[in-house]
């Protein structure tokens, strides 16, 4: 019997059974990607901006060092323009008193040290390669089938939690439905080096197919995702390197010099926005993308996440049953408006910024331009970097005895 058992070892998932490693909780974790177990995390050489907030839960469960020392790359200035529009506007740590904005760390670095720390936790089971095949919801507590190369079994747990992502497996299993709206929009991925120093400055850059986001990383190179037209991408991924360079250089913020690219070959992904109608059933619940997801603008997808974590953890550890109503119940009050504002404001602000009607125009220039003011800045900065959440589930919290 686990008290605790998630389904997806990603970054949300193993961030929550880490955070759960100094529990009094049997912790299991499920995931099908053999590679993981190898230290394999992909070659697509995907970033993740990680606010200020998410960097005190990695903080608080011991990690952040750690991944800072891998390759986390600080951003003390973010400067957002309206495509060829003069207005500018720039957002610095200095404003916040704080020494970043965030950090820009490769996906490749968390996972490493996500999965290095599980593999050491006394109280983690990793279950894997495995899929959950079935799963039956009872009174006392959950029973998972999962598949691996032996066969089948099935596990019970006192809790089941869903981390395994948009597509989710369980969340249409157990019944919960959600609201969806679709973006005719696709995201390269791909990363650069620069000729001139980038001085830890990100940018992003509205335009008409969606944002071009530029993001610092080590050792002079950028991060970034272009987004591109659905009907785009596969002409985008065919483009020979030349080609590339040349249409980023066109896109590139001009202080930066000359790009040459660096990864092997182009990813992409689509962005939809996804909201469950609901968290929480009869000792289950959805954590990160299998609960929400939005466009990428602002980078707040897995920033919600990690806030989804460090309030379950923050619960967990104070709870006398992992799967009470109770504890169930408090997560969805906390997490749940919390996420549905952040994902309605950037898909408003994508729909926004991604339209060329002459009102729109207005409204952007407008809105940026408030930007500029303390009042309106520093409020909008406070809640973008989560700081809004930060006290509340980042602090340590003391083992149950």
């Amino acid at each position: 019997m686990f008290d605790v058992l998630i389904v997806g070892g990603g970054l949300v998932g193993a961030a929550l059974a880490c955070g759960l490693r100094h529990s009094p909780w049997r912790v299991g974790i499920v995931e099908p990607r053999s590679e993981y177990l190898q230290g394999n995390f992909g070659s697509d050489m995907r970033t993740s901006a990680v606010a200020w907030g998410s960097v005190l839960y990695w903080q608080s469960i011991g990690l952040w060092q750690e991944m800072l020392a891998a390759g986390a790359t600080p951003m003390h200035k973010i400067i957002i323009t309206d495509g060829d529009a003069p207005t500018t506007v720039c957002l610095e740590a200095k404003d916040m008193g704080v020494d970043a904005l965030g950090y820009v760390v490769p996906n490749q670095v968390t996972l490493s040290t996500l999965w290095r720390t599980l593999r050491s936790a006394s109280n983690v089971e990793i279950i894997c390669p495995a899929r959950v095949t079935g799963v039956e919801l009872g009174e006392a507590a959950v029973q998972v089938a999962v598949t691996r190369e032996g066969g089948t079994e099935v596990l019970s747990t006192k809790l089941l939690v869903a981390a395994d992502g948009k597509h989710s497996f369980l969340r249409e299993k157990v019944g919960i439905k959600t609201d969806r709206r679709y973006y005719d929009q696709a995201c390269v991925v791909l990363r650069v080096q620069i000729a001139n120093p980038h001085h830890n400055v990100a940018y992003e850059r509205f335009r008409s197919t969606g944002t071009f986001a530029v993001l610092p990383l080590g050792d002079n190179q950028c991060g970034v995702v272009w987004t591109v037209k659905q009907t785009a991408v596969d002409e985008v991924l065919q483009l020979d390197r030349e080609t590339i360079e040349a249409e980023l250089q066109r896109r590139f913020p001009p202080p930066l010099g000359k790009v040459s690219l660096l990864s092997p070959h182009l990813t992409y992904y689509t962005p939809q926005w996804l909201h469950a109608q609901q968290y929480v059933k009869h000792r289950f619940l959805l954590i990160g993308d299998a609960a929400h997801t939005t466009s990428p603008l602002a980078g707040q997808g897995m920033n919600l996440g990690i806030r989804d974590v460090a309030c379950l953890r923050q619960l967990l550890y104070q709870a006398k049953d992992p799967g009470a109503p109770t504890v169930l119940q408090e997560y969805e009050r906390q997490r749940y408006w919390d996420n549905l504002g952040v994902i309605s404001l950037t898909d408003f602000s994508n729909r926004l910024f991604s339209n060329e009607l002459w009102w729109c125009q207005v409204i952007r220039q407008v809105g940026l331009n408030f930007l500029h003011l303390p009042l309106v800045k520093q409020p909008f900065m406070y809640f973008m970097m989560g700081m809004h959440c930060a006290p509340q589930y980042c602090e340590k919290v003391p083992a149950l005895s």
